[in-house]
């Protein structure tokens, strides 16, 4: 059964068809009425031409849609299989030079209505011709042609029609339904070629690389998203413009095809210096493949483009990362030499304070060394303790107990009698962790706090767990003292970086370093006039019983 949005387009088309059948006819008519070759009754002849051109001006005008469309057809085909008897029956009955009108309705109801609907036309106009060559004498038929006696002939032809008409719908039926076949074949092709290109623009367009096609003469035909990004031209400024427009020519296209075409891997990828649409010059990679047709014909080149300006900088943080981490080595090593020799001075300096009598300039001189060295003496234990560290040792602790310990020392110590220290965490904290690092880094945040604080203010220290699918233990040191200028804070735990005049700027670093090494972040909040809050995040043990 054919769909009804294709009858649409068929039922117009076979109206106009109708339309200009009848004038033909209706001319042939004329001129054999004036020649006067066969008996013909031309009055009823118009009337019947009228007739089915105005079949075709009532879908022309009304224009059927829907379900209405399949009933119209058929309503249609058989008022021109009535008509096409009528014409018969009035230019001559058996005779009649216009019986191929019954081919021609055969025909159209197999198109409009497949092989099913052609063979039920081809019945029912076999049946109405039979009626024409047995009908002569009768009196409804009389009105239409002349009565006569049925001839052998006539008889022959009556059995003919319907042979012929049947052979016509099997044979048109079948055309019209392969025709159907291919045409769904057809629609359902194109409609897999129209996904399969908006699939492909879709892939060609959301490809983070930079895809750029050329053909044989070098001239740009694709361009995606990715590649404008890049170059800062558009698609349509690209497209038809030749490579060395948009990518200069430090490449050329013909010995990149030639060397795609001959297998030179190493001449598929290369690195150029691309001068962007803004006037801006990046590094640009790009890698070379050909574009061949179906049959393997070589069509062209695609080119992969990117943007390698991260990488580069990338590369160049890692080279002076290298640098660094190299001149870290060293500076360990060389302080862990001084440190021995340090020592030894110092020792020395305390044994002939002891034994030698000194005025009071000398001895203040004394004294100056000896606080001085200690000092050097204590950076160079911190700073190898920082570059140093010993390895990470977990074991199950109480946390609370640990920031009891610290809270312990830091009310004794001697910048803090004007602090009040406040407690935010449960008695029972229990984690893994490494006590001893953990317990360093907690001291120098406290001691930072304090030293934050000289004419007093509030500390606070608190932990928790915050539960969920990656449970984390959040503890945290608040002071109230002065915020963390925001010029100093991007350097806060860079290694030596202090705004103290007595600091070694590594106390910081090595709660980085401590948290970092239990898989941690540190968070910084700063508010002028409100203080300054550390916290660690650090992953918490699932295992761990809450309370």
């Amino acid at each position: 059964m054919r769909d009804t949005p294709n009858l649409a387009p068929l039922l117009r088309r076979l109206s106009w068809a109708r339309l200009l059948v009848s004038g033909a006819l209706l001319g042939v008519g004329a001129l054999l009425t004036y020649w006067a070759v066969v008996p013909f009754n031309f009055p009823l002849f118009v009337l019947c031409l009228l007739g089915a051109a105005a079949g075709s001006g009532v879908y022309l005008a009304m224009q059927f849609k829907g379900s209405n469309l399949r009933r119209f057809a058929w309503l249609q085909l058989i008022l021109d299989v009535a008509l096409a008897t009528a014409i018969v029956a009035t230019s001559g009955g058996p005779g009649s030079i216009f019986s191929f009108l019954y081919v021609l309705t055969v025909t159209a109801a197999c198109v409009l209505l497949s092989r099913q609907g052609g063979l039920v036309i081809a019945g029912l106009g076999s049946l109405l011709y039979a009626g024409i060559v047995l009908g002569r004498s009768a009196l409804p038929l009389s009105l239409l042609m002349e009565p006569t006696e049925t001839t052998a002939l006539e008889v022959l032809t009556m059995f003919t029609m319907p042979g012929a008409l049947l052979t016509v719908a099997i044979l048109a039926g079948s055309l019209a339904e392969r025709s159907q076949h291919m045409q769904q074949r057809l629609e359902i092709r194109e409609r897999d070629l129209r996904d399969l290109q908006v699939f492909k623009d879709l892939i060609f367009e959301s490809v983070g690389s930079g895809l750029v096609a050329l053909d044989l003469a070098g001239c740009i035909t694709a361009f995606n998203r990715a590649a404008e990004e890049i170059t800062g031209f558009t698609a349509r400024e690209a497209i038809g413009q030749r490579w060395e427009t948009i990518f200069g020519d430090s490449i050329s296209p013909p010995e990149m095809l030639m060397a795609v075409t001959t297998n030179l891997p190493r001449m598929r990828q290369q690195e150029i210096r691309l001068t962007r649409k803004d006037g801006r010059k990046i590094p640009l990679g790009i890698s070379f493949w050909p574009l061949r047709s179906g049959e393997g014909e070589l069509g062209g080149l695609i080119g992969i483009c990117q943007d390698l300006s991260e990488i580069k900088q990338m590369e160049q943080r890692m080279r002076q990362a290298d640098r660094l981490a190299t001149i870290g080595r060293l500076a360990a090593n060389i302080a862990h030499e001084i440190r021995n020799p340090l020592a030894a001075v110092s020792g020395a300096i305390e044994q002939l304070a002891r034994e030698l009598t000194l005025d009071d300039t000398r001895d203040r001189l004394m004294q100056i060394v000896l606080r001085e060295s200690g000092r050097l003496n204590r950076i160079v234990a911190e700073f190898l303790e920082y570059a140093r560290p010993a390895p990470l040792q977990r074991q199950a602790v109480n946390l609370a107990e640990l920031l009891d310990e610290v809270i312990l020392l830091l009310e004794r110590h001697p910048l803090s009698a004007n602090v009040k220290i406040v407690r935010e965490y449960a008695p029972e904290v229990p984690e893994q962790l490494d006590p001893h690092q953990l317990r360093q880094a907690l001291w120098n945040l406290c001691v930072n706090a304090v030293q934050a604080m000289p004419d007093g203010g509030e500390l606070t220290v608190g932990a928790r767990v915050r539960d969920g699918v990656g449970p984390r233990l959040e503890v945290w040191v608040t002071d109230t003292g002065e915020a963390i200028a925001s010029e100093d804070l991007p350097h806060i735990f860079e290694p030596f970086f202090s705004t103290k005049p007595d600091g070694s700027g590594l106390g910081l670093a090595v709660v980085h370093r401590v948290v970092q090494d239990h898989g941690g972040e540190v968070e910084v909040r700063t508010v002028p006039g409100a203080g300054t809050t550390f916290t660690l995040n650090l992953p918490a043990d699932p295992g761990a019983a809450r309370r």
